[in-house]
């Protein structure tokens, strides 16, 4: 059934593990600039925290293909969680407790090396495990498990969630769902 529809079956659970990691990156998309600013950051600091976000997601990508050809694409899935984990602890732990943006940029910055170097990872080892016939259809699940955790799932989580948990807590859960879905991936 899963080879039917192009989805690799040795690779099922990466794809799972693959989603349930981008729900927890994307818990916080679409309301932590504006919370940021309610809490009493400024637009431009608010601003200057997602662009060094930004650039780090950004370089993580350019060398996730560097990293997996060195090391393989499973040291730099489990390096991409750590570098979430440690941005995580220091930005809600430190940083948004105090509301201090000396401690929030740097380890937000951190945070964003995560979800490339996990993500990118699994998608350049869809590309080593894949037949070419059937590789097309095998990145494609990737980009919609990938779409459907970060843009789809988290944001709707945290619609259902922020009310009920208030957001430093959704934070939280969401590293729990990037824990859950690195060890299933």
């Amino acid at each position: 059934m899963f080879e039917k529809l192009g989805l690799p079956k040795n690779l099922l659970w990466g794809y799972i593990g693959l989603t349930i990691f981008m729900i927890g990156d994307g818990v916080e998309q679409a309301w932590i600039s504006i919370w940021l600013v309610e809490k009493g950051l400024s637009v431009a600091q608010a601003s200057y925290l997602i662009t060094a976000y930004g650039i780090t997601v950004t370089l993580a990508a350019w060398v996730t293909g560097v990293l997996v050809q060195t090391l393989g694409p499973r040291k730099v899935m489990f390096c991409g969680l750590v570098a979430f984990i440690i941005g995580s602890i220091g930005f809600i732990g430190i940083g948004l407790k105090n509301m201090d943006l000396v401690w929030m940029l740097p380890f937000y910055a951190i945070r964003g090396i995560g979800y490339p170097l996990f993500a990118y990872s699994f998608l350049i080892w869809i590309n080593y495990s894949t037949p070419v016939a059937r590789r097309s259809t095998a990145v494609g699940w990737f980009w919609f498990t990938f779409s459907l955790g970060l843009s789809v799932i988290g944001p709707f989580f945290s619609s259902i969630a922020l009310p009920v948990l208030g957001e430093i807590h959704v934070l939280w859960v969401g590293l729990l769902f990037v824990l859950i879905g690195s060890i299933l991936g």
